[in-house]
């Protein structure tokens, strides 16, 4: 069972993509596996609703540790298994908590093992300074993505009104990036991103 990445900086949108592109390929329910830093695996049940209300959050690094979800998509005559791990966001900077600091940690270890590297980025901070940063934590991921050649870029919140213009600049910051916007909230270009899932599941 080939095993979907998903990757990006706090608050970009990583765990209401996942949930969302869960209910959107018909599941009702999610049966999410929280793997730690350590190896220890438990395992919850939830409703597609349950789960958005408890593990999204506006408050940064809500998600500490890889969880994975085993999801279903029906491809010709036949149903094929994938299995879709959302992670804790990674950023330049080293993180005070040590629980955080091992989240990144574990993050890039699932990132390199990937079959395929789903990348989010927020389009609401895609301004000239994020571009002309001296270090800049989202082009490390779409050089790493594209040396492997098993990665999509998406450009989260395109419902709001500065994406457009920020879309355009990051075009231009990373030009050789399979690209597709997105609205992880309201489901825009969940469409386009299955369609590109199921060339690579």
């Amino acid at each position: 069972m080939r095993e979907l990445v998903v990757v990006g900086r706090p608050n970009s949108g990583k765990t209401l993509f996942c949930l969302n592109f869960a209910e959107y390929l018909g599941t009702k329910t999610v049966d999410v596996t929280f793997r730690t830093f350590d190896d220890l695996l438990t395992c919850r049940h939830f409703t597609v609703a349950e789960a958005r209300r408890e593990l999204v959050s506006i408050v940064q690094h809500k998600t500490r540790c890889v969880q994975s979800l085993v999801l279903k998509m029906p491809l010709g005559k036949t149903t094929v298994n994938f299995k879709l791990t959302d992670t804790c966001g990674i950023s330049e900077t080293i993180h005070s908590s040590d629980t955080i600091r091992q989240g990144m940690a574990q993050t890039l270890s699932a990132v390199r093992f990937a079959d395929f590297v789903i990348h989010i980025i927020d389009l609401t901070i895609v301004t000239p300074e994020f571009i002309n940063a001296p270090a800049n934590i989202d082009q490390e991921i779409y050089r790493y993505g594209l040396a492997r050649r098993n990665y999509l870029l998406l450009a989260n919140k395109i419902d709001l009104p500065e994406a457009k213009n920020n879309l355009r600049r990051l075009l231009s910051f990373l030009p050789q990036a399979p690209l597709l916007p997105i609205s992880a909230l309201y489901r825009k270009g969940f469409k386009e991103v299955r369609k590109y899932v199921a060339r690579n599941i």
